[in-house]
């Protein structure tokens, strides 16, 4: 352990919100917006210069299937939804129900990946933007979670660094959508990396997105692991490859070390697509994501832990915020192992609300690829549709806790699920 030094300084204080929202990604966006929208004043902090996480910064995608195991019935609503309707007006989405798999648009994959969505990210970006303006959200980019001052098993205030140097602001209620359960952990609730046993996440990879591809002449997919998936403009992919092992994202040594070693994969992967696959001959690289992919990182100590049992059965809880049906999509967690589909889940499983309540901090909520579940069955309840869903619900679920005074875990739970129904969320 490096040595530490004390640090005391006064920090001005940005001010109280009714719900502050840590994290802009595909769950925080919707969390502040549901609770926005329950006529709560929100703030909304995301690290990076744009909302979306890994759909825009990220530039990962399509969004995987909002449909059950077999791709017959939708699964995901709601916000989710809503969104993909205002890429529409941007002609900047496929729409779900307009793909079908095998094709071009889930790189000539059929399991699990009927009726996925391809989609612009930059026009996403604009998307949230304005969603977020529009149900009066403030948002804080280029800032960062710092530590949060606890008391009495509650968080009192959250510290951030923002470009004009640290500050302090305070809520009722927090949701943790930093994708890596910072607040949770400086919060003191326990959490764990990646598998129980070993502690070694799903690997982290580099996204990048390549134009100039004659559709025409792409008949088959690309040498494993390279999948390149088309997007709703003619001959422009995005394209998910090569795999990190072993990263801490909660690490800057290891996330410097991995991001160096995945930009050279993005060499290696595109020589593939314009050496060894038809139509890729004269494709160009547009442009690399800034930010690396990261599957799998922190899991909390929740109220409910969810297991594989629960999704290979389908368990039907009675406190369901969300349901979802794509496979527990494992990668291998090194290069002496296979990954992906090995369990079979069920058509399609269910989201306990307590999942997203953690042990040990009682005005903290956790939404997104952090819960309280097991890592293997983290592996398809990560994918970006799902953590929109469980976003929704804990924001809904942090303004029901700021309207009856009450800590997150003792929300009305039909009255959160009544809420969500009438928002087109699906829960059955």
């Amino acid at each position: 352990m490096k040595k530490s030094i004390p640090f005391t300084k006064e920090i001005p204080y940005y001010g109280h919100f009714d719900v502050v929202v840590l994290g802009g990604g595909p769950a925080g966006v919707c969390a502040a917006i549901g609770a926005a929208e329950s006529k709560k004043s929100v703030l909304l902090v995301e690290t990076t210069g744009m909302l979306g996480g890994m759909a825009t910064s990220g530039l990962v995608g399509p969004f995987m299937t909002c449909y059950d195991r077999e791709g017959d019935t939708p699964v995901v609503g709601g916000l989710f939804r809503r969104i993909v309707e205002k890429l529409a007006e941007y002609n900047a989405v496929c729409k779900p129900e307009e793909l079908d798999s095998p094709s071009i648009h889930t790189s000539w994959i059929g399991r699990y990946h009927r009726h996925v969505t391809a989609f612009n990210s930059f026009a996403l970006q604009i998307v949230l933007d304005k969603m977020t303006q529009d149900a009066g959200v403030s948002v804080m980019l280029y800032t960062r979670f710092v530590d949060c001052i606890c008391k009495n098993g509650k968080i009192q205030k959250v510290v951030l660094s923002a470009l004009e140097g640290l500050v302090a602001v305070d809520a009722d209620v927090y949701i943790d959508c930093t994708g890596t359960a910072d607040v949770a952990a400086a919060a003191g609730v326990y959490t764990y990396r990646g598998e129980e046993e070993s502690n070694v996440p799903q690997p982290a990879t580099l996204f990048f997105e390549v134009s100039g591809v004659e559709d025409e002449g792409y008949v088959e997919r690309p040498e494993i692991p390279v999948k390149a998936y088309r997007t709703p403009q003619d001959g422009r992919y995005k394209v998910n490859h090569y795999r990190v092992f072993d990263v801490d994202a909660t690490n800057s040594e290891s996330m410097t070390n991995a991001h160096i070693k995945a930009r050279k994969q993005v060499l290696d992967a595109y020589r593939v697509l314009r050496d060894k696959t038809r139509g890729f001959e004269k494709a160009e690289i547009t442009q690399v994501a800034p930010v690396l992919g990261v599957r799998e990182s922190r899991h909390i100590a929740g109220k409910y832990k969810i297991t594989v049992g629960d999704v290979t059965n389908g368990t039907k809880f009675n406190d369901r915020i969300a349901t979802y049906g794509y496979g527990m999509d494992v990668h291998p967690r090194s290069d002496k192992e296979s990954g992906n589909f090995k369990i079979e889940v069920a058509e399609r499983y269910y989201i306990p609300y307590r999942s997203l309540i953690p042990d040990g901090c009682d005005n903290l909520i956790v939404a997104g690829k952090t819960i309280s579940c097991e890592s293997q069955a983290a592996g398809g309840l990560r994918c970006m549709p799902c953590v929109m869903a469980m976003g929704q619900a804990a924001g809904v679920a942090a303004g029901l806790a700021v309207t009856d005074n009450c800590t997150p875990e003792n929300v009305n739970i039909d009255q959160l699920q009544t809420i969500l129904r009438e928002q087109d969320a699906i829960l059955d």
